[in-house]
């Protein structure tokens, strides 16, 4: 007996057990616990505007059954490798649920690229072109609406830590321009101070102590933490990077 011919309860259980059953299932994927391991695991990395994404069906990948959509992006910069152009497609995926459905879930954050938002993109090369670098899991990370003013386009070709350097002001800006978070939470902002410190190291403290002028309490309680840290490990800015910058 398919779904559709059985009584609408017992069609909402059923559902609601086969879902549980797939949130259950161990994925093959493990989430990244540093940020440099996203760059060492794609082959492209850019920041740009998505324009639009669709729905294009279901498909495994990795043994596992995932929803792939389709996501256009338009470029404003390179970080890693080379881009075909200043406009790409790309494929990336969630929980398989069909194009029109839902799903449960109990992990890392999904993936959730959404038009007229600005991101930082981690791809790698497929036999049908570009896909993100990870499926299902969310590595991308929101970016601020433009790039920091007289940046570089392609640094793909620059030293590393220049690349570091730029990626971690990408982090700070987009942390500086969350809304300021409800009393008592420190909002999106503070998850960026991870990622920065994985870049940057001892090097990081100059972009904790511009976010300790933030309006919001908890934002400045959160990178004063940070701050405590470096200073706690007793971390110094690399040579490497001071050459770089200075």
């Amino acid at each position: 007996m398919s779904i559709l011919m059985m009584h609408p309860l017992a069609a909402t259980l059923l559902l609601a057990a086969m879902l549980a059953a797939q949130a259950s299932t161990p994925l093959p994927w493990v989430f990244p616990g540093d940020f440099r391991e996203r760059l060492r695991m794609s082959d492209l990395v850019v920041s740009g505007t998505v324009e639009g994404t669709s729905c294009a069906g279901s498909e495994v990948v990795d043994g596992v059954r995932v929803t792939a959509n389709v996501g256009h992006v338009r470029v404003d910069r390179v970080f890693q490798g080379k881009a075909a152009g200043k406009e790409l497609r790309f494929t990336w995926f969630t929980p398989d649920m069909s194009c029109g459905g839902g799903y449960v879930w109990d992990g890392p954050p999904v993936a959730d690229f959404r038009p007229r938002q600005r991101y930082l993109i981690f791809l790698r090369h497929a036999h049908s072109g570009l896909e993100v670098a990870m499926p299902v899991y969310a590595i991308e990370e929101e970016l601020a609406p433009t790039p920091p003013r007289g940046s570089f386009i392609d640094l793909s070709q620059v030293p590393i830590e220049q690349r570091y350097w730029e990626l971690a002001e990408e982090l700070e800006n987009a942390a500086l321009a969350q809304p300021a978070p409800p009393k008592g939470m420190t909002g999106k902002g503070a998850g960026y101070f991870p990622s920065v410190f994985d870049l940057l190291g001892g090097c990081s403290e100059q972009f904790y102590r511009r976010s300790m002028s933030s309006p919001s309490p908890e934002l400045r309680n959160a990178a004063s933490t940070w701050l405590e840290l470096i200073r706690s490990r007793h971390l110094v800015c690399h040579d490497a990077f001071e050459r770089a910058f200075n």
